[in-house]
């Protein structure tokens, strides 16, 4: 079998999993090609670049203007579908096609045209909505299911106008940001005209509530699996050098905590919703006893931060230091509002860290009683109790570890191999291929 995977991104979250499904497919006796439009792929795997940086910010900046993101790069994905074409996919694996990178008409045509088994991975919300990636945490935005005349309460939270169409986008200046415009409802219509015509796609989540949300969407029809990222329990472990622990403490200043309580929290990305005010308002809260580190801020988000609440740490691309400070925690938070996941409390929790998180979107289908706490959404008093709490009576390291297991590399990606051998025995191009064996066979029985 011969598996194209399509995605933003080779290398962090997302591109890692594309990229480890190329692996395990490799070592599985099939070939693997993967297609990303930034950063670069492992050397070990075949990979092609759809478009260049020129081409990402032409379309990033059509985007700001239009608010169409998704329907530029054309001559860049015609490019991706002639690699296609020469690669000839018995199944492609769509992951994140939003980007600047890709014109969605042209690459539904190629699939449509050639009636290939897909499996698109949906690692957000964006498929199903006219703009944003995420809503839950919108704010004013018109009920979907009001009279049109009523007016929208004074202070609603979340959105749910990506039911029946969008529109009167309250989320235009989020990611994917328009300057101008608010062409959801146009986004909408195309979006649900251009993904709902495949004969054999299914979906898969990373989560059940993700599952949810999508079969409250135009693409209610498809089939939808519920299929957790996995993560390298190999590379993910408790840190077992001490000495190695403290040069790490030592290169990210983590040296002057001078005893105290390591609250740990962090995200390749801090954005809004990674809950960086609420972690400055839980260090407040915790007082000189703890230290709450944010690992993953810029220098701007660093510098930025009110003197004597959270201490910043820079990105690091070091596994060995993340396993280093999520061993030397005492704690790990993720004060994020929504995620379709929570891959950073299964790593914390491989290397044998206990784990707190808000009861919001996906992430408390990590945490059970026996790993951490849930607590309400921005209730950072309560946040605040939880951490004293589980300082106090931690909870089973080997507890931890269980709970990771669970959520091995090796067995979530075997269940995607799994399931791109069933799509391929029903697919139109193994139906035929089955029939020219039959005919030839028959032929040399004469």
């Amino acid at each position: 079998m011969r598996i194209a995977q399509i995605n933003v991104v080779a290398s962090l979250s997302t591109g890692r999993i594309a990229a480890q499904l190329c692996r395990m497919a490799e070592k599985a006796g099939h070939k693997a090609l993967l297609c990303h439009s930034r950063d670069h792929a492992p050397g070990d795997i075949i990979s092609f670049r759809i478009g260049s940086m020129l081409d990402t910010y032409v379309h990033l900046g059509l985007s700001r203007l239009t608010d169409r993101t998704g329907f530029f790069s054309k001559r860049a994905t015609q490019k991706l579908i002639r690699q296609l074409e020469l690669f000839q996919p018995d199944l492609v694996h769509l992951h994140n096609l939003h980007g600047y990178y890709l014109h969605l008409p042209t690459l539904f045509e190629y699939l449509r045209k050639n009636d290939l088994p897909v499996v698109w991975t949906l690692h957000d919300c964006w498929a199903y909505t006219g703009h944003c990636a995420y809503y839950t945490t919108a704010e004013n935005a018109p009920d979907a299911t009001a009279a049109k005349k009523r007016r929208a309460p004074q202070h609603t939270v979340g959105c749910n106008r990506w039911q029946s169409g969008c529109g009167q986008c309250v989320l235009r200046a989020s990611y994917p940001a328009s300057w101008l415009r608010d062409q959801s409802a146009r986004n909408w219509k195309d979006k649900r005209a251009l993904f709902q015509g495949l004969g054999h796609m299914v979906l898969t989540t990373p989560s059940q509530w993700l599952r949810d949300e999508v079969k409250r969407s135009f693409l209610k029809n498809y089939p939808v699996y519920v299929l957790p990222n996995g993560l390298d329990l190999d590379a993910f472990r408790p840190c077992a050098s001490d000495e190695y622990m403290h040069q790490a403490a030592r290169s990210y200043g983590l040296d002057r905590m001078e005893g105290r309580r390591l609250v740990l929290s962090a995200a390749a990305v801090w954005d809004s919703r990674k809950g960086l005010d609420d972690l400055i308002g839980l260090a407040r809260r915790l007082g000189p006893e703890y230290c709450v580190a944010a690992v993953g801020l810029d220098e701007r988000q660093i510098e930025g931060l009110p003197r004597d609440t959270v201490f910043g740490i820079r990105r690091t691309g070091n596994v060995n230091d993340l396993c280093a400070l999520y061993t030397a925690a005492d704690v790990y938070v993720s004060a994020s509002c929504e995620e379709t996941f929570g891959m950073t409390l299964v790593e914390a929790l491989a290397c044998g860290t206990q784990v707190i998180c808000y009861n919001a979107t996906a992430m408390p289908e990590i945490v059970t009683a026996d790993v951490g706490e849930v607590v309400p959404l921005h209730d950072v008093e309560a946040l605040a109790d939880s951490v004293r709490r589980l300082c106090q009576h931690p909870k089973d390291m080997k507890a931890c570890l269980k709970r990771a297991a669970e959520y091995d590399a090796h067995e979530r990606f075997g269940a995607y191999l799994r399931l791109y051998e069933k799509m391929y025995r029903f697919s139109p191009a193994y139906q035929a291929a089955l029939r020219r064996a039959a005919g030839k066979a028959a032929d040399e029985g004469e």
